[in-house]
């Protein structure tokens, strides 16, 4: 098959960007070349230029894009023009990705246009999903995400395929040596430092750990800048102020994968405390920390029910509670206590993040691909339990 996917235009790609679309469809890419087919990734670079990788299957188009303002109404008006820029570099292939709001909507005007439109959705849906009525598949990556499509646009419901984004298990797996849970533990945070995420619960229900006299630390990774999606320099001072004194380390972005993943194995506990209702579509480095056999604590969203089963392979606790960092911080403090079964809920979590592996989930997609192209019936159940 001829493939391309097109990424949106405010996150640079590997190795310059860090946001999980962009790492996710870079790892894809390269995993369906290697499968044999011929793919086009575009997306925003810091340095833009064509390169062929994977002997030459893989063309990694790298453009200007342009940075996130915030402004929705502006952003959208440089996606549109965006969308424009990419229409010209197309060609024709047998199926395309979209990552971009307005790019599926300009093709409407190609004389030329790919055989297959795929319509990738990794963010809540804004009652925008009518504008791709003529796509032949819509792709959430989670069931949260599929049901409020369907629940905003009834009409796609027929064309929906959810297909979960995959972990490179090669790199992103437990340390050699198992955690010792004795002394001061790592708390860690991976995500955008962003009042949706829930940092300031975080470090409220973290200050109830101290006070108890849990010996801890915790680490927050990952970019605070607005254009690479983060709350901004107000946010950021604001939460280092409701810090204050406490071992509370804010690390910034990391780009390096393996330096990424180091993260992980080094430390104890993984909390993602996301409050975005309407926002969080997977929560992918909840599953990178599974991948590496450290134990999770979430927030109760819906999207997280794909993978986490509460008290079984990890922890959830109610952020719509009047105060939801107390019951964060006795998630915590549940783990963090007791090296049993936070080791216990590690060892779930390791196996249920096998599902997710690469090559799992890559050959799925590709099932997903090549029935839409020969416009076969889908079966999402199948390809969800395909031994592959």
């Amino acid at each position: 098959m001829k493939i391309t996917v097109v990424l949106g235009p405010f996150y640079a790609m590997p190795p310059d960007g860090c946001g999980a679309v962009e790492k996710v469809w870079y790892d894809l890419c390269a995993a369906f070349a290697d499968q044999g087919h011929t793919v086009t990734l575009i997306g925003k670079a810091s340095q833009p230029q064509a390169s062929a990788l994977r002997g030459g299957r893989l063309r990694v188009v790298g453009l200007a894009g342009y940075s996130a303002t915030g402004n929705i109404w502006l952003d959208l008006l440089k996606d549109f023009c965006y969308g424009l820029q990419i229409r010209r570099q197309l060609g024709r292939p047998d199926v395309l990705i979209s990552n971009s709001f307005w790019l599926p909507v300009i093709l409407l005007l190609n004389r030329r246009r790919p055989r297959k439109l795929i319509v990738h959705v990794a963010r809540f849906p804004k009652r925008q999903m009518w504008l791709y009525r003529h796509a032949d598949v819509v792709q959430p990556i989670s069931t949260a995400v599929a049901e409020e499509i369907v629940r905003q646009t009834p009409v796609l419901k027929d064309r929906l395929v959810v297909l979960p984004y995959p972990i490179d298990l090669g790199r992103f797996r437990p340390p050699e040596v198992p955690r010792d849970y004795r002394g001061a533990l790592t708390v860690l945070y991976v995500g955008r430092v962003h009042p949706e995420k829930g940092l300031d619960v975080l470090i409220k229900a973290f200050r109830m750990l101290i006070d108890a006299g849990r010996p801890a630390r915790l680490r927050i990774v990952g970019p605070d800048a607005i254009e690479l999606g983060g709350g901004g320099a107000a946010y950021i001072e604001r939460l280092q102020t409701l810090a204050g004194n406490l071992p509370v380390e804010f690390v910034g972005a990391i780009r390096d994968p393996e330096l990424l993943a180091r993260e992980y194995r080094n430390a104890h506990c993984f909390c993602y405390p996301s409050l975005a209702e309407h926002g969080e579509a997977l929560g992918l480095a909840a599953l990178e920390a599974m991948a590496t056999g450290l134990p999770v604590v979430v927030s109760d969203l819906a999207c997280f029910k794909d993978f986490i089963d509460a008290d079984a392979n990890g922890l959830v606790f109610d952020h719509r509670s009047t105060a939801p960092e107390a019951g964060l911080a006795s998630a915590l403090d549940r783990m963090l206590r007791s090296p049993v079964e936070a080791q216990m809920l590690g060892e779930q979590a390791l196996e249920r993040s096998r599902q997710f592996e690469l090559d799992i989930v890559a050959r799925q997609y590709l099932e997903m691909l090549a029935a839409t192209v020969h416009g076969a019936t889908i079966d999402p159940a199948a390809l969800a339990r395909s031994p592959l």
